[in-house]
């Protein structure tokens, strides 16, 4: 090369980085978003807990889109008492990086001895339809941690999970799949205390900040509704009258009950 005149060394200079630069662009593919929707809440309750009544239900996130709901934390999950950034990571269908934002924070859960991420979900409770008044102030974001729980289709084997540890590198939800949570699990819960008789609406969202990147943020919502009555003594009975529209896998039929 040093032989070659100045501009001819110029000019293959250019040529090897932009054939370089070709290479590696080639390489990296576009990256596939992942879309967050809500299983219809089931298996609903109402249990008495210190004079207060507290609405138990289970909640599941499935991931609808092509790419995975990938979360990692800015550094090693370590120091319980700190949180740390985390970071959602798109991929191309070669499992390559091509986009990472900070989009959350990673919290320890200390009931569940876990790390969660904040801001995945929100709860409610409102009267009369599903844009009714929020009753008793009972809108609550909750965290989670998210893992392959369940297929939306078929059966789930253990080896088909990408993402099953919350202590891990990683937390995701693969395309195709749902987290659950179950009714018994703290967090699952909204205060109902007092209620008066009538309908109700059970809300649930997924990404309610919209800080979670997906393909469709407007189906994010699913809802159930229910009659609360009250015996004579003043208990309260609920009755399902009906849920959100919903496609296979969504409705919540055959869920797990974990």
């Amino acid at each position: 090369l040093q032989i070659l005149p100045k501009t001819m060394q110029k000019i293959l200079l250019a040529l090897v980085c932009l054939v370089v630069f070709s290479f590696s662009a080639s390489s990296v593919g576009v990256g596939l978003l992942p879309d967050l929707q809500t299983v219809v809440p089931q298996h609903l309750q109402i249990v008495n807990s210190h004079q207060r009544e507290i609405l138990r239900f289970s909640n599941g996130i499935a991931n609808t889109g092509e790419g995975d709901w990938r979360m990692r934390a800015e550094f090693p999950l370590a120091d319980p008492s700190e949180p740390q950034l985390a970071i959602q990571e798109i991929l191309d269908e070669n499992g390559n990086v091509v986009q990472q934002e900070v989009v959350s924070q990673f919290q320890f859960h200390s009931e569940h001895n876990h790390w969660h991420i904040n801001g995945v979900a929100l709860f409610e409770v409102r009267q009369g339809s599903v844009d009714g008044p929020i009753f008793g102030g009972n809108s609550i974001k909750t965290t989670f941690c998210l893992i392959d729980w369940y297929k939306l289709e078929g059966n789930s084997p253990t080896k088909e999970r990408t993402y099953f540890e919350c202590n891990g590198d990683f937390q995701g939800i693969s395309p195709g799949w749902i987290d659950q949570y179950h009714q018994s699990t703290d967090g699952q819960q909204l205060d109902i205390t007092g209620a008066p008789e009538g309908i109700y609406y059970l809300v649930s969202e997924a990404n309610p900040d919209g800080n979670f990147i997906e393909e469709d943020y407007d189906n994010n919502v699913a809802w159930v509704s229910f009659m609360l009555t009250r015996e004579s003594n003043g208990n309260p009975k609920i009755t399902v009258l009906e849920h959100s529209l919903c496609d296979a896998g969504l409705c919540g039929e055959n869920i797990p009950n974990r």
